[in-house]
C-alpha cells in the first residue's frame, strides 16, 4: 500500500492498495444497483447536512428548532413541491436502469443517443 499524494500528516493519510483491484461486483446488474445506492447515499447525506444547518441557524437566531420541525404538518403547496422533488430524485436514482433499457432497446447508436438526451432533458 502507498499513501495518497499530498497527505503530510500520518493520521490523515489515505492508503491506496497497489496492484490490480479485486473485482467488487459480479456483473452489470450489481454495478447498476451500486450506482443507485450511491446516488441515494449522496442525496440523503446532502439533505441531512442541509437540514442540520437550517435547524442550527434557526435555533441560534431565535427561530424554530428540531421540535418545531417534528411537529410541522405540510400544506398542499408543500406536498406538491415535495412530490416534484421526489420525482426528480427517483429520475436520478433510476437513471442507470433506464439507460440500460434504452441501450438494449436501441437499434442503432444514434437511437440510443437520442433516448439518453431525452432522459437528461427531463
Amino acid at each position: 500500500m502507498v499513501a495518497a499524494p499530498g497527505m503530510e500528516d500520518p493520521k490523515a493519510k489515505v492508503w491506496i492498495p497497489k496492484g490490480r483491484p479485486i473485482p467488487f461486483h459480479d456483473g452489470p446488474t450489481n454495478d447498476q444497483l451500486m450506482a443507485m445506492v450511491m446516488a441515494l447515499t449522496v442525496e440523503v447525506s446532502i439533505l441531512r447536512e442541509r437540514l442540520d444547518t437550517h435547524e442550527r441557524v434557526s435555533e441560534a437566531k431565535g427561530g424554530f428548532g428540531t421540535a418545531d420541525v417534528e411537529a410541522y404538518n405540510a400544506d398542499d403547496e408543500a406536498l406538491a413541491y415535495r412530490t416534484g422533488f421526489r420525482n426528480r430524485i427517483m429520475h436520478k436514482v433510476f437513471r442507470t436502469l433506464r439507460a440500460e433499457m434504452a441501450r438494449l432497446e436501441a437499434d442503432t447508436e444514434e437511437d440510443y443517443d437520442e433516448i439518453m438526451k431525452e432522459f437528461d432533458a427531463a
